[in-house]
């Protein structure tokens, strides 16, 4: 469970950015305005209000991009129970500042310079899933929801390719 939120100054500058950009530019911008909103609100998780990339993202331990539409990416990155909204940009934007903080991703810079929000606590009664993992489980705020055409994919051998 997400308890704080740090966002970069940079994230910051990059919407003002967007927003001084083009029509979908300034839409990815609002989208992401949106997403924060939401969650400092304790509302939902992000990967309920936007999908992650097709690939995901490997290159940083905790890393995840989410696909904002007309080719925009956010970058952020879970650690424990702190979720660091970092960079939004074009797709290249964001690899490119991926693999320019592959190396070293100084968080404790990042934690320094960010502005920290704590989370809204929202009432939720206890699921039956949520009972069921074991201790130790992974986040559920990470796993994407996959609908029919990414089951097809996945599942495509075993049906015979259909």
């Amino acid at each position: 469970m997400i308890e704080r939120i740090h966002l970069d100054p940079k994230l910051e500058k990059c919407l003002a950015t967007l927003k001084r950009g083009s029509r979908r530019a300034g839409l990815a911008a609002d989208r992401v305005e949106t997403i924060i909103v939401e969650v400092k609100r304790g509302k939902l998780p992000p990967g309920e209000m936007c999908t992650f990339t097709r690939n995901g993202e490997t290159r940083i331990k905790g890393c995840r991009k989410y696909d904002l539409g007309a080719g925009y990416r956010l970058v952020t990155l879970k650690q424990g129970d702190d979720l660091y909204l970092l960079f939004v940009g074009t797709h290249d934007e964001c690899s490119r500042w991926i693999e320019n903080n592959r190396e070293h991703l100084p968080l404790e810079m990042i934690t320094e310079r960010c502005r920290t929000v704590k989370r809204s606590v929202r009432e939720k009664a206890p699921s039956a899933k949520a009972s069921r993992l074991p201790d130790g489980a992974p986040d559920e705020d990470w796993i994407p929801p996959l609908d029919e055409r990414d089951l097809r994919i996945i599942f495509s051998g075993l049906v015979g390719g259909n």
